[in-house]
């Protein structure tokens, strides 16, 4: 009934197909995952750093959050100066690798704990001077935080800590 040639050259022609998409979805994957397969295959890092530098991209660091902590935090009014309040904590990173920096949002509060202002900390606002977030926050470790800001027409008497990605 039907020429068996055609019938075969249309299966190789969906084979074919089929492998192509099957090797782009695969590559798109591992872009996307790129971190994550670099911090699950460690001997990989080179290679996709490679790959990386010839399409423009980077391998980013992780970001779980739930392996962060706030340890300690304090906000208080600047003995040298009223109207700027110095926000101090205590970052912990609980991971066994290194990992991106998170943000941290500051909302200060009335006695009632109704919210006054808002403000989202950035890595480069917290970290010292000549601090790089690239270099991510080290497995394992602490960081100090000591924020300056300027709060004299703000009457807050409470405030909220907390820390997210982006």
């Amino acid at each position: 009934m039907f020429p068996a040639a055609p019938r075969a050259r249309s299966r190789a022609g969906w084979v074919a197909a089929s492998t192509l998409l099957v090797i782009a979805l695969t590559a798109q994957l591992a872009f996307h995952y790129r971190g994550e397969i670099a911090l699950l295959f460690p001997q990989m890092r080179p290679r996709l750093a490679e790959l990386c530098a010839d399409l423009a991209c980077d391998i980013p660091l992780p970001r779980r959050a739930a392996l962060f902590s706030i340890e300690s935090s304090d906000l208080q009014t600047d003995p040298a100066n009223p109207n700027v309040i110095v926000l101090t904590a205590t970052l912990r990173n609980r991971a066994a690798f290194p990992q991106s920096h998170p943000s941290l949002e500051l909302t200060l509060t009335n006695s009632q704990d109704q919210p006054l202002a808002r403000r989202v900390l950035g890595a480069r606002d917290y970290l010292g001077p000549g601090a790089s977030a690239e270099a991510g926050f080290a497995a394992n470790s602490e960081l100090p935080v000591k924020v300056y800001m300027e709060a004299s027409s703000i009457k807050a008497t409470g405030y909220r800590l907390y820390l997210f990605f982006p």
